[in-house]
């Protein structure tokens, strides 16, 4: 099969002292879960998805060793914006796949299931995931979830994306980003209206969709029934001994 999709990984992540003490090193890529680094992981994955071609990296020069092989590495950029937008721009543009680089479970089946859930016209695929069926999957996984009028959700580390669109709304993606982990932030990136309505519990998931696609002239589907190991990340050191406790212990059956 021809490819018809290349792949972006952001792998410039750091770890706290905690966890980077713990793991021997403060790069999140290049902890060990389940005998191989985090991105070893992830790019296996990707290499097992028969529409994706080039896997383009970004990430810290002392990772490139990772335990494997990418068709395109680039160095870091100064901050985590600059670091996306190379990637994307490294990858070439167009549809891509666009990773995170602290997934201990994900599967090429979870990469092409959502590539597979993702409509022709969409530019932006994003999948999503409620309380229940996050917990069905990996209880205990998380604790923090965004809670809208139609129920607790959290969102994936992967997704498929126009990146053109994106490369043009530049600015717009550097706002979002630097609002990703703020939520008077992000309630301002959205606007007065929206906010208010997130503030009193009254805005859904539809709504904050709408309210993208008329910020970026787009079409983004959020999308349900994906596999939530695509949001099963590690950010903090128990998520890290988390999937190490359930990686060990699927081991040994």
């Amino acid at each position: 099969m021809t490819p018809v999709l290349n792949a972006a990984v952001t792998a410039a992540g750091r770890l706290g002292p905690d966890a980077a003490a713990r793991y021997g090193t403060d790069i999140k890529a290049l902890v060990r879960i389940g005998g191989r680094t985090l991105l070893a992981t992830l790019v296996a994955a990707l290499r097992g998805v028969p529409d994706i071609g080039r896997i383009v990296v970004v990430g810290p020069a002392s990772a490139y060793d990772f335990g494997g092989t990418v068709d395109t590495w680039i160095d870091e950029r100064e901050t985590g914006e600059d670091n996306v937008l190379a990637a994307l721009r490294g990858a070439g543009g167009g549809r891509l796949v666009v990773c995170a680089s602290d997934l201990p479970f994900v599967t090429a089946h979870a990469v092409v299931d959502l590539v597979a859930r993702t409509p022709p016209a969409a530019d932006c695929g994003y999948p999503i995931f409620n309380r229940q069926e996050f917990a069905a999957a990996f209880p205990g996984g998380r604790s923090s979830f965004a809670r809208l009028a139609d129920g607790e959700w959290t969102g994936g580390s992967v997704l498929v994306l126009n990146a053109d669109l994106m490369l043009q709304k530049e600015k717009l993606l550097r706002r979002a980003f630097a609002a990703r982990k703020s939520l008077l932030a992000l309630a301002a990136l959205l606007g007065p209206a929206l906010a208010l309505r997130y503030a009193t519990g009254q805005i859904r998931v539809a709504d904050v969709q709408a309210r993208i696609d008329a910020l970026t002239g787009g079409s983004v589907v959020a999308l349900r029934g994906a596999d939530p190991a695509l949001a099963m990340d590690c950010d903090e050191l128990e998520d890290f001994e988390y999937a190490q406790a359930r990686l060990e212990g699927v081991t040994a059956t």
